[in-house]
């Protein structure tokens, strides 16, 4: 199904014709299907201090190692890692995958986790096994048509195939328990409280992660509390570790 969704998607947005974003013609030499302006605008993070924790960008004055969120929270994934710091560009992307039908724009920002993944994630010594999507509820589904999560997981998993990389997206591994509603509006414990128990491993899969490192996908990484959430669930579950990657953090603030 997932073939046939990217075949029907190519067919109807041809890849590195439009930009994705603006909609501008560009040619096929442009990464990510963005053209050079919208590319320009995005912040990416790539070469710059980030949080030795969740991977947010740090500022170049700052002195810690820590951003100031992880030296408040003792997060239970291992490490984290991000593609960009969420403003008001990153905004506008997020809100036309979730919100405006255009999962498309989710499998290009895949192929941007696939260049993490090949630039950071590829010197940890030890290796994720398995991406594991973060699972949206029924609700969500149903609105979108999609888990955005999956999307950008699984595109990320193709662009690595090309690479060499074999990284397996499985998608039975976490499931939601209950729907958590909307979290934005919550302040960072009110989120935590929320998002307690809201994810299990279903019955009878504890073998399949059972020691393995494990790859948790999401789109965006704000507080940490769903992260954190999936990551504990995890690893009660049996796995062996847990890293996380986010197209988008929030920025080092207090």
């Amino acid at each position: 199904m997932g073939r046939i969704r990217d075949e029907i998607w190519e067919a109807l947005f041809p890849s590195n014709i439009y930009c994705i974003v603006c909609g501008s013609l560009i040619d096929r030499s442009r990464p990510y299907s963005l053209c050079d302006r919208c590319a320009a605008e995005i912040h990416w993070i790539t070469d710059g201090r980030t949080c030795r924790r969740c991977g947010k960008a740090l500022p170049d004055t700052y002195r810690g190692e820590l951003c100031y969120s992880c030296m408040s929270i003792d997060h239970a994934f291992s490490k984290g890692f991000s593609c960009m710091t969420y403003g008001l560009h990153e905004r506008e992307i997020m809100m036309d995958i979730k919100y405006s039908g255009k999962g498309y724009m989710a499998v290009k920002m895949g192929e941007v986790m696939a260049d993490k993944f090949m630039s950071s994630v590829m010197k940890e010594e030890v290796l994720p096994d398995v991406a594991v999507p973060v699972p949206v509820s029924r609700e969500r589904m149903k609105e979108r048509g999609y888990n955005q999560s999956e999307l950008m997981a699984r595109s990320m998993s193709r662009a690595l195939r090309k690479e060499g990389v074999e990284l397996r997206v499985d998608t039975g591994i976490l499931e939601r328990a209950r729907d958590t509603g909307k979290l934005r509006s919550m302040n960072p414990a009110e989120r935590r409280l929320a998002l307690a128990e809201a994810f299990r491993v279903p019955r009878g899969k504890e073998e399949k992660i059972s020691g393995k490192c494990l790859l948790l996908i999401d789109d965006i990484l704000t507080t940490g509390a769903t992260a954190d959430a999936c990551s504990r669930c995890l690893l009660e579950a049996g796995a062996g570790r847990v890293y996380f990657m986010s197209l988008a953090s929030g920025g080092n603030v207090k």
